[in-house]
């Protein structure tokens, strides 16, 4: 499990709330912690995660912001079954008064309430995304212009079609709290076998995060931290499950094009990753994204 330690050096944060939060989604999760480099009022954060292999019953959290705080919120892609896969993207409540509303979405998208780990704002849309590709993904933060509220934007880049499609747009009354407001304070990446089963069989994500109070601001995260198997390959950070000899084979197929793991080991800490720019591509399409229409109730 994560150190206090570590906490200390790496976040500025309530290490009780994270702790709460971590023992909600107890040992079927392991947790990338990043160093946010003075980006605590972070307003825009751009991610990738690339899934190297796979099994059903798997969310891989591309970014976990504020986990544990009011409105805190998590988006990623989940692998649900053989057939059906997913990106999701949800923040908590305010407060058990203060609820968020989802404003916007695209067409394919799905919402609703959840609960069950807290309670909040979900939204989801089938995805087909691939092992080997990158999923990208951008999440922007703004004050809402006639509310004491925040407004949330979720994008995800569509491979097939070269376009981004914003996903969903929730909105959360501040009520007093500035976790709210920025997509600082705490931040990790996180990999759920959330049926708890199939520990064996081999699962394994690199991940990479941008945070910046703009897009044109938009640092990379290049230290972590983690818990359970995770480690630094093809220059970005990543985490895995399975039994060790059939996670070797899975490495073993991709050391020509991913070069060898470097696994976390206790005392000796991970190089960090090097300082990439957002691709040219990305920043001028990040500036001018597309809206989804007003969200309609849904069955």
């Amino acid at each position: 499990m994560f150190s206090k330690s570590s906490f200390v050096k790496f976040q500025k944060f309530s290490l009780a709330a994270i702790m709460v939060f971590l023992f909600a989604l107890d040992a079927r999760s392991q947790h990338l912690w990043w160093n946010l480099e003075h980006e605590q009022k972070a307003l825009c954060l751009y991610g990738e995660i690339t899934v190297l292999a796979t099994y059903p019953s798997v969310y891989y959290c591309g970014a976990n912001w504020h986990p544990g705080e009011a409105a805190g919120g998590y988006c990623g892609i989940q692998d649900n079954s053989m057939e059906e896969r997913r990106t999701i993207f949800s923040i908590w409540d305010t407060s058990p008064k203060l609820h968020p509303q989802i404003t916007e979405a695209d067409p394919q998208t799905l919402f609703n309430r959840f609960g069950g780990e807290g309670e909040g704002g979900h939204t989801h849309m089938l995805w087909p995304w691939k092992v080997g590709e990158t999923f990208q993904f951008f999440v922007q933060k703004e004050p809402d212009p006639t509310h004491d509220a925040t407004v949330t934007r979720y994008y995800i880049f569509d491979l097939v079609n070269k376009k981004w499609l914003h996903s969903a747009t929730i909105v959360n009354p501040n009520g007093g709290h500035p976790s709210v407001a920025t997509l600082g304070g705490g931040v990790n990446s996180f990999l759920e076998n959330f049926a708890g089963q199939d520990k064996d069989k081999p699962k394994l994500a690199l991940y990479r995060l941008w945070l910046g109070a703009t897009v044109d601001t938009l640092k990379c995260l290049t230290n972590a931290v983690g818990d359970g198997k995770w480690g630094r390959m093809h220059d970005a950070y990543f985490m895995c499950e399975g039994e060790t000899g059939k996670l070797n084979v899975v490495f073993s197929k991709l050391e020509s094009k991913y070069g060898q793991p470097e696994f976390s080991q206790e005392g000796k800490p991970v190089p960090p990753i090097s300082s990439r720019p957002v691709p040219t591509s990305v920043l001028a399409a990040l500036k001018n994204l597309p809206r989804a229409p007003k969200a309609m109730d849904k069955p």
